[in-house]
């Protein structure tokens, strides 16, 4: 017995090996093969959606700054709230008259009419496979008609998540809070260039710049309260990063960006770097903005939990059907 008893533990131990390198396998693979496309939509996208945000953002920017300052003198979290309720009926009324209603009303019908069947005459095979694959098609259906307000309200969520993002997703440094500046240099731009931090009175430079692959990094200390514009000597080309030195709640730019698309919806306060710039983007390391309801990551959570909400509430007023 002891024998048969240490084969079948082999066995199961190396089944379970065996199904663990698989599994690690496959998810290697399918990570390579998403790469990839993400790599084909990222290279078709970039010269499409880039100049088109370098226009939006601006203005985005703007409008974000009004109705913040409307909202200022309001605790930040009821601030957040309103905002997202807000949100919440935009997007009500945006999906009210981007879909088929009709088509969406018609679709749970038959749902929950093949439903009944199924439940009224399960003895029959014959009913229940017809409703069943009815069931089917109307889900389908009704996804269909979901699917596409959806998908042209995704662009105005993604705009409207940015100018949130930028104001609850970190914070200003405070005066004399230490923080780092990186900047990541093109490959194109040879590993001679020099990068010098002009002085500023709202940055006191302690160590840097250190070179490090194709990065400088700067450790600073902030210095006088404000908004400014840092200036960097790079070869012979000046570039420019804001930098933010406050006590209360103030849109930040962490990233001034390249030409990426991407970049560019994340971080979308300063302009992004000509293609012909040395450097390709720069980095200041601003503290997370501390609050389990406003703060940093859970500021998305409370503004899908609220818009949700308030729109399932306001459905029935709307006469909205999803």
């Amino acid at each position: 017995m002891q024998p048969m008893a240490e084969w079948m533990v082999n066995i199961l131990n190396w089944l379970l090996i065996a199904g663990g390198q698989l599994w690690f396998w496959t998810w290697e693979n399918l990570k390579a093969i998403c790469g990839v496309l993400w790599g084909v939509v990222d290279a078709v996208l970039n010269p499409v959606l880039s100049p088109v945000l370098s226009i939006l953002n601006p203005v985005c920017v703007v409008v974000g700054d009004v109705i913040y300052a409307a909202i200022d003198l309001l605790p930040i979290w009821v601030g957040l709230i309103l905002l997202s309720a807000g949100t919440g009926v935009v997007m009500l009324v945006f999906f009210r008259y981007t879909s088929n209603q009709t088509a969406i009303a018609r679709a749970k019908d038959d749902i929950k009419a093949n439903l009944l069947a199924l439940k009224l005459f399960r003895d029959d095979l014959r009913v229940v496979f017809s409703a069943q694959g009815k069931v089917l098609l109307a889900v389908l259906r009704l996804q269909r008609h979901v699917l596409l307000p959806v998908l042209l309200a995704t662009p105005f969520m993604l705009l409207v998540m940015a100018q949130m993002g930028i104001r609850h997703q970190w914070r200003p440094l405070h005066p004399n809070e230490r923080t780092l500046i990186k900047m990541t240099m093109r490959p194109s731009s040879g590993k001679s260039t020099q990068a010098v931090l002009r002085a500023h009175p709202g940055v006191r430079v302690e160590v840097g710049p250190v070179p490090g692959g194709n990065q400088f990094v700067w450790r600073v200390r902030a210095g006088q309260l404000g908004r400014h514009v840092l200036q960097f000597d790079v070869g012979s080309t000046v570039v420019e990063k804001e930098f933010v030195v406050a006590k209360g709640l103030e849109r930040v730019s962490a990233l001034r960006p390249g030409a990426d698309w991407t970049s560019q919806l994340i971080h979308p306060v300063e302009r992004p770097l000509p293609t012909a710039s040395p450097v390709e983007s720069i980095e200041i390391l601003y503290p997370s903005l501390e609050s389990r309801v406003y703060g940093t990551d859970y500021w998305l959570l409370t503004f899908f939990v609220v818009s949700m909400i308030v729109a399932l509430i306001l459905s029935p007023v709307f006469k909205v059907k999803f």
